[in-house]
């Protein structure tokens, strides 16, 4: 009888969820309104590595969803050559976040990436010890 009632309370608690989607399209969805399209493009960002989309990611360094700050965070730091990372932690709270965002950014936009980024870009040139793309990562601006 619990296992019944237990059930019915299940299905219900999964008819109550917001409708997933699974059509996206990165890097556009970087900043889309549905946290699910936002969480395939910040992993797309990861696996293509790249890096003309860093200024949007420093972005989602804040973003009101845990997982994809910890992923946004993981993929600049992979991205940056001298693990720079400002002492930010995905988990602190959000004001200190901003704070540590706002210098790496303003790091960022200085120029000092051009030490720490590949310069092809994409981060995947191998004059530079760069780290290739991961195998079957999709294409910028390709659709799921």
């Amino acid at each position: 009888m619990e296992r019944a009632a237990l059930g019915v309370i299940l299905v219900i608690l999964a008819a109550c969820q917001r409708p997933v989607t699974t059509s996206y399209v990165y890097p556009r969805d970087l900043d889309h309104p549905d946290y699910v399209k936002r969480s395939k493009a910040v992993r797309d960002f990861l696996l293509i590595r790249d890096a003309e989309q860093m200024p949007g990611a420093f972005a989602l360094l804040n973003d009101r969803e845990a997982h994809i700050r910890v992923m946004a965070y993981d993929a600049i730091r992979q991205m940056s050559r001298d693990q720079r990372d400002f002492g930010y932690r995905p988990y602190l709270e959000e004001q200190t976040r901003r704070g540590i965002v706002k210098r790496w950014r303003a790091w960022y936009e200085a120029g000092q990436p051009q030490t720490a980024i590949a310069a092809d870009g994409n981060n995947t040139g191998p004059e530079a010890g760069a780290v290739e793309p991961r195998p079957g990562a999709p294409k910028p601006g390709s659709s799921r």
